[in-house]
C-alpha cells in the first residue's frame, strides 16, 4: 500500500483515498483528525491540541485554503478530503453496518439527532453518549472510559468542537489497554445529519463550505475565517514535506 503523507509541523496529513484511510485505521487503530484551518493556526498557542494532532494517526485535508495554500505558496498539490466527504463515505459503507459504534455528542439534541441518523443508514449496534463540558487543558472523563469498557465499541465518532474532540481523542487512547479506532469528525456528521450549516456535496467540492457556514452563523465563523487567513504564514515558513509508505 502506497501512502502520500504530507509532513506539516510535525502532523502528518494523507493524501489518500478513503478505502486506504480505513484500511490504515483498521490495522494500525489509534484517531482519525480533520482540523479547519482555523483550527491548525491554534497550534501555534495551543500545545495541548498541537500535541493531540501530532500523536494522530492520520489527518486528512479537510480545508480547502490549506490545499490552496499549500499549492499557490509550496507548489504542493493535494487533494481536499472534507469531513463531510469522509463522513458520507462512512454511513453509506456496508462493511462497517454491524459494527459497534459510539457516538460522543456535546448534547441531548446533536445526540438524538446523530443517533437518528445512523439508524436510517442502517446501522445495528449504536450507542450515544453526551460529553460533559470539558477543560480544553484538563480533559478526564472517568464515566465515558468506563462505559467504553463496557460496550467495547469497534469505532467511536466524536462530534464536539475542534481542539477539545482531539485532545479527547488522545486522552481515550492513552487510557485504554486494547486499541482502538476513533474518528473526531466535529461539525462534519452535523451536516448530513440535519444540524448546523446547509452543505451538500456539490457547496462542499467547490470549496465553498466556508460561505454556507458564515450565513448560518456569522458572528462565530466570519472570526474563524479571519483567524483562518494567518495560515497562508504559516505554510510559507514552514518546512514541508511530502513522503509516501
Amino acid at each position: 500500500m502506497i501512502n502520500k503523507i504530507l509532513t506539516f509541523n510535525k502532523i502528518k496529513f494523507y493524501d489518500i483515498s478513503y478505502q486506504k484511510v480505513i484500511k490504515k485505521l483498521f490495522q494500525e487503530k489509534g484517531y482519525l483528525v480533520i482540523p479547519a484551518a482555523s483550527a491548525l493556526v491554534q497550534i501555534k498557542y495551543n500545545n495541548k491540541y498541537f500535541q493531540a494532532l501530532k500523536k494522530s494517526t492520520i489527518a486528512i485535508f479537510d480545508s480547502g485554503y490549506f490545499c490552496l495554500c499549500l499549492l499557490f505558496i509550496k507548489f504542493i498539490k493535494v487533494k481536499k478530503f472534507s469531513g463531510f466527504k469522509f463522513i458520507k463515505k462512512l454511513v453509506n459503507d456496508n462493511t462497517l453496518k454491524k459494527k459497534k459504534f459510539l457516538l460522543l455528542d456535546s448534547c441531548l439534541d446533536e445526540s438524538n439527532n446523530n443517533k437518528l441518523f445512523f439508524k436510517s443508514k442502517k446501522f445495528i449496534f449504536l450507542k450515544n453518549y453526551v460529553c460533559p463540558i470539558y477543560k480544553p487543558n484538563n480533559i478526564i472523563d472517568e464515566a465515558l472510559l468506563k462505559l467504553i469498557l463496557n460496550y467495547k465499541p469497534f469505532i467511536i465518532i466524536i462530534n464536539i468542537g475542534g481542539g477539545k474532540q482531539e485532545i479527547l481523542a488522545e486522552y481515550i487512547i492513552s487510557k485504554l489497554r486494547k486499541k482502538i479506532i476513533i474518528i473526531c469528525s466535529g461539525a462534519a456528521l452535523s451536516f448530513h445529519a440535519g444540524q448546523g450549516a446547509k452543505i451538500n456535496t456539490v457547496i462542499d467540492t467547490l470549496y465553498l463550505g466556508w460561505i454556507a457556514r458564515i450565513l448560518y452563523n456569522p458572528k462565530i465563523f466570519i472570526g474563524r475565517i479571519l483567524l483562518s487567513i494567518k495560515l497562508a504564514k504559516m505554510v510559507y515558513y514552514s518546512d514541508i514535506k511530502v513522503s509516501y509508505e
